[in-house]
């Protein structure tokens, strides 16, 4: 796919006169760099000798014009970068753009490197243009993502800085995999800084979960409760003396344990409904609160054991993002795709 231009973003200001001069600046590179290129050739005698024999006045021209005196003919790029580096330079102190005002050409280090008219010094010009097609990507001028060289520099771009990202993570959580287990006070601040002050939080969540459970299944294991009652109470009276005596009782005495097993199991559920209504009424959530808030306290009260529990638990949920971290996803989307 062409290059998207976006030409409704280009306003006529000095924002809009900076981008005329990078495609200008842009051209002007790429002609550079070709004419280094074609003078490192020519450069070849067998170069030299082909041209000779397709164009003999210009080949004559330019090793006597150009060839022979190519650093002067360089400076003259050179001088345009500079001119253009001092300007750009000015506007950024004027702007503020940076903290410092001999901070620009630490960020631009590779423009003054490129003006440096030496062997490989002159290929840092590359690094120029691709700072300037990024200005114009960025601000949206023009758009790369969807051609051939936009979507494969995204692609290995997006590989590379995920290898390294991915490395640099793990070699970070494994430092901190080493510290926890040597004791270091991390865990103590866990406990102290992240805990202690999410306590109100952590039993406000427990109560509610307890309190939603206990109302959406109460109808459901309210009967087998009742059952549950009446058939252990049954079970008892028989394995007593007293239950057997009454059992003995002719006619009076089966109805006796009938209705004892019927009373225990209206008794148990009448009270397991007044539990449960009592636990889900809103005036009693405080008193649930400060229970379940003195069980965690009490629970707590072992610290060495407190802390070997949130040291096993931390190193164990490291342990799960170091592996998802590995995973290349890049791998998985070309799998995909």
């Amino acid at each position: 796919m062409a290059v998207q231009w976006h030409r409704d973003r280009f306003r006529l200001n000095m924002d809009g006169l900076g981008l005329i001069v990078d495609l200008a600046m842009i051209v002007l590179v790429i002609l550079n760099l070709g004419l280094i290129l074609f003078d490192w050739m020519f450069s070849a005698q067998p170069v030299q000798a082909g041209l000779a024999r397709l164009a003999p006045e210009f080949t004559t021209f330019y090793a006597d014009t150009i060839h022979s005196d190519f650093i002067f003919w360089d400076m003259i790029f050179v001088s345009i970068y500079l001119t253009e580096f001092t300007v750009r330079w000015i506007i950024a102190i004027a702007r503020q753009t940076h903290h410092r005002w001999f901070f620009y050409p630490f960020a631009h280090w590779y423009d003054l490197l490129g003006c440096i008219p030496v062997g490989g010094f002159r290929w840092l010009r590359i690094l120029r243009v691709i700072s300037l097609v990024y200005r114009l990507q960025r601000t949206g001028i023009i758009d790369l993502r969807y051609t051939w060289l936009g979507f494969t520099v995204l692609k290995y771009y997006r590989i590379l800085v995920e290898e390294i990202s991915d490395r640099v993570v793990i070699n970070v959580l494994d430092g901190v995999q080493r510290e926890v287990r040597q004791g270091s006070p991390l865990v103590h601040r866990i406990e102290t800084e992240v805990l202690e002050p999410r306590r109100h939080e952590l039993v406000d969540f427990i109560v509610s979960r307890v309190v939603a459970i206990v109302a959406q299944t109460h109808s459901e294991w309210r009967q087998g409760l009742g059952d549950y009652l009446s058939q252990l109470t049954d079970d008892a009276l028989t394995r007593t003396p007293s239950g057997a005596r009454l059992a003995a009782i002719p006619v009076a005495g089966p109805r006796a344990l009938a209705l004892i097993g019927d009373t225990v199991r209206e008794l148990g559920v009448a009270l397991t409904d007044q539990l449960v209504e009592d636990l889900t009424a809103p005036e009693n959530r405080d008193t649930l609160d400060s229970i379940v808030d003195g069980v965690l306290r009490h629970a707590a009260g072992d610290r060495h054991e407190l802390d070997r529990l949130i040291r096993e638990t931390l190193l164990d949920v490291l342990d799960q993002v170091k592996v998802q971290v590995a995973v290349q996803q890049w791998k998985e989307t070309a799998a995909e795709a």
